[in-house]
């Protein structure tokens, strides 16, 4: 049999083990490090120590990043739509449990919501009342909070994560609030308590852009009812659109087929793509969210936003 290369450090291979080609001493490697106490010594050279030709097998960190990049998941096996969807389901749950009583124990900033540790929560005082802004940070911290705890979060550097988080949660953060609106037979999107999405600095740009306002609330919402989504279906779309690495996209894509296999029998695989097109409105909805941050910023250049909303709002843009 002719021997392929071990993905994470180029020797000779012809084993396949946690989804990836590699080699014995990378395979027991990886399982040690996923049953590891002791967090990763940070790297010293960049994390580039397996990048090159010239490997750097003493940097634990940088083997362990290039045996996820290579799509290495643990306990792949073991990973059934059944035990997947519990999962996101409970995980659904407390997220919202949080963003409904709970808020952060301090104000804190866009890069600080951002890094590895997770955000500390405290009950909402009886009474507390949130305006517009006030829902939009809950929103924003309470989402990033919820993807730093998928195993797939876990996986990163911290620098891997950061870049992940302050990519990836404003997706997460649309189609979660368009859902649970949806699942309430609303036709538009709004923050709890009925709060409305767009601050009122917005009125005078939504007075000229009334196009903007639609789509930012209703178009995704709109596709959700057309297509008739389930919540299991939302479960794992949330995943698939924000997931980085190829082996964990794989992996709940293929849980979704299965899922529309069993749901929609012959009809799946064209479900399956009518599901998968709505990143797109997600995207689109996105791209409104910034082109009417980005006339307010004409519109009202003095206007004064808390730390979290500033910074996430700045990424956005010159993102």
């Amino acid at each position: 049999m002719e021997k392929e290369k071990c993905k994470i450090c180029d020797r000779d291979s012809i084993a396949f083990h946690y989804g990836a080609n590699c080699c014995n001493a990378c395979k027991m490697f990886f399982r040690q490090v996923i049953t590891f106490k002791t967090p990763l010594k940070a790297c010293s050279l960049k994390e580039e120590c397996f990048d090159g030709a010239t490997k750097n097998f003493g940097c634990r960190l940088c083997r362990f990043q290039k045996c996820v990049t290579a799509g290495m998941i643990h306990n792949q096996e073991t990973i059934t739509l059944s035990t997947t969807l519990v999962l996101l389901s409970q995980m659904e749950f407390d997220k919202r449990d949080t963003l409904e009583n709970r808020q952060p124990l301090k104000d804190i900033t866009f890069e600080e919501a951002t890094n590895i540790d997770p955000v500390q929560f405290i009950l909402k005082p009886p009474g507390q009342v949130f305006d517009c802004s006030d829902w939009e940070r809950m929103h924003q911290i309470t989402i990033i909070d919820y993807l730093k705890r998928h195993n797939f979060s876990r996986m990163m550097t911290a620098a891997d994560l950061k870049a992940f988080l302050k990519g990836s949660y404003v997706y997460s953060a649309i189609l979660s609030l368009a859902m649970h609106d949806y699942s309430l037979k609303s036709g538009f999107i709004k923050f709890s308590e009925g709060m409305y999405v767009l601050p009122k600095e917005m009125s005078v740009i939504l007075a000229a852009k009334p196009e903007l306002e639609i789509g930012i609330k209703c178009r995704l919402i709109g596709r959700l009812a057309e297509l008739q989504v389930t919540n299991k279906e939302f479960l794992l779309l949330s995943m698939i659109f924000v997931v980085i690495q190829v082996s964990y996209q794989q992996l709940y894509s293929n849980l979704l087929f299965k899922y529309c296999q069993t749901t929609y029998q012959h009809l799946a695989p064209t479900r399956f793509t009518d599901l998968l097109s709505l990143s797109h409105v997600v995207a689109k909805t996105k791209q409104d969210i910034a082109s009417a941050l980005l006339l307010l910023k004409f519109y009202k250049p003095n206007i004064e936003w808390n730390d979290m909303l500033k910074g996430a709002s700045e990424y956005l843009l010159e993102n």
